[in-house]
């Protein structure tokens, strides 16, 4: 009994632990120094605290190349390594995390910037499946700003990631295994300040992603754009968005309405994706929601369409030494042909995702960091197979340098 409500005592305990130690000083934000640092005035969505602006008027104003680490190591426990339905298997795991941030903040109209992001996972006592996780990324961005109102941005990037992925695409096949994925994407977008406050973004995506261990490489193109209402430094901030995504891939093949396999065919999609946003600041708070809908269609007998609704929450809150943020997601997905069960008039196939983040920071001095994490995941069908619950939850330490 107590091994089943392991994960209920750990978090607890940890934060208990945090509370005991003393504080000596405040630590910086590395990661909203980044985001803000590159921005004009007529393009700042977002208040910031006059210590994090003076902070980066520094920044600007101290050198042509800042450099910036974090790395972090903790140890955890996850109930559901494999994301099983009805057998879960449970492992305690160690972790290490690495950050690094490079930039070159702006100099007349050029900056640069450039992100690298790594997180291994290993097991103890590893199942035969997996030993554990890691992923890594790098991601790089120039900005041109040759005028107050306007910042053209071109992106790059490439990643890795060897996880335990729901690969199920279809109601009479689930699929979940260890996958290893690469991919690399190229981003060109443009900020345009516009009269009353208003910005638009309009954005060019293209990547392409491979799977080392299935049969799901694809190319994607996505356009859009995304208008933004805020005043500068203001508390509030509203968006809504717009993209159009096409995807192609090189082995899938399309399928019949009855759910039989097309050979010589390859599937592709089109997704239509929409969303508002909100975003709100005072003193120590900060909220953020999105509510979204994305079709998916696959242009062809319409066995992989569905509809996709979402809304997501965020909630932070900061202290002079101690960090708390929540991240709560919903997603509702609802397949237009493919059905669950046998019979005449079967229902149709619907599955609810959720997931939640829990994260608490408590600074030690403006290097040493501590924090512990809980995550919880739920994903509920109407076909039982499909469903499953996993926790994840750990503690450990953080040193900036």
């Amino acid at each position: 009994m107590l091994r089943s409500y392991r994960w209920v005592l750990v978090l607890p305990v940890s934060l208990v632990l945090l509370c005991m130690i003393p504080a000596r000083s405040t630590a910086s934000d590395a990661a909203t120094a980044v985001e803000t640092a590159s921005s004009g005035q007529a393009l700042a969505a977002a208040a910031l605290p006059p210590e994090l602006q003076a902070e980066l008027d520094a920044l600007q104003s101290a050198s042509s190349w800042h450099l910036s680490n974090q790395v972090r190591g903790s140890l955890g426990w996850r109930d559901n390594v494999l994301l099983s339905a009805f057998a879960p298997v449970e492992r305690s795991f160690v972790r290490a995390e690495l950050e690094s941030i490079l930039i070159r903040p702006l100099r007349e109209t050029l900056q640069v910037i450039a992100f690298l992001n790594g997180d291994v996972l290993r097991y103890f006592s590893p199942p035969s499946e997996t030993s554990g996780e890691q992923q890594w990324s790098l991601h790089s961005e120039l900005r041109w700003q040759a005028l107050p109102s306007g910042r053209m941005t071109v992106k790059g990037g490439g990643y890795f990631s060897d996880t335990v992925v729901d690969l199920s695409e279809s109601e009479v096949q689930r699929v979940v295994a260890p996958t290893r994925v690469r991919g690399a994407y190229a981003i060109t977008t443009t900020q345009i300040a516009l009269p009353g406050h208003l910005r638009f973004d309009p954005a060019f995506h293209v990547r392409r992603v491979d799977y080392r261990e299935y049969a799901g490489d694809y190319d994607e193109v996505r356009t859009g754009g995304r208008l933004e209402w805020g005043r500068p430094r203001g508390a509030w901030a509203i968006g809504i968005g717009w993209f159009d995504l096409r995807r192609l891939y090189d082995q899938r093949i399309q399928f019949t309405a009855g759910g039989r396999a097309l050979p010589g065919t390859k599937l592709r999609f089109r997704q239509r994706d929409g969303d508002a946003r909100v975003r709100f600041s005072a003193g120590m708070w900060s909220v953020a929601a999105t509510a979204g809908l994305l079709e998916n269609r696959d242009e062809a007998s319409g066995y992989f369409d569905y509809d996709r609704e979402r809304a997501r929450l965020e909630l932070g809150w900061e202290g002079a030494i101690w960090r708390v943020s929540l991240d709560a997601e919903a997603r509702r997905t609802e397949y237009r042909v493919q059905t669950v069960g046998a019979g005449i008039a079967p229902p149709p196939r619907i599955a609810d995702d959720y997931d939640l983040l829990l994260r608490t920071e408590r600074d030690l001095d403006e290097r040493w960091t501590l924090f512990a994490e809980h995550r919880w995941e739920r994903s509920r069908a109407n076909e039982a197979d499909f469903s499953y619950r996993a926790n994840t939850v750990l503690a450990g330490v953080q040193r900036s340098f």
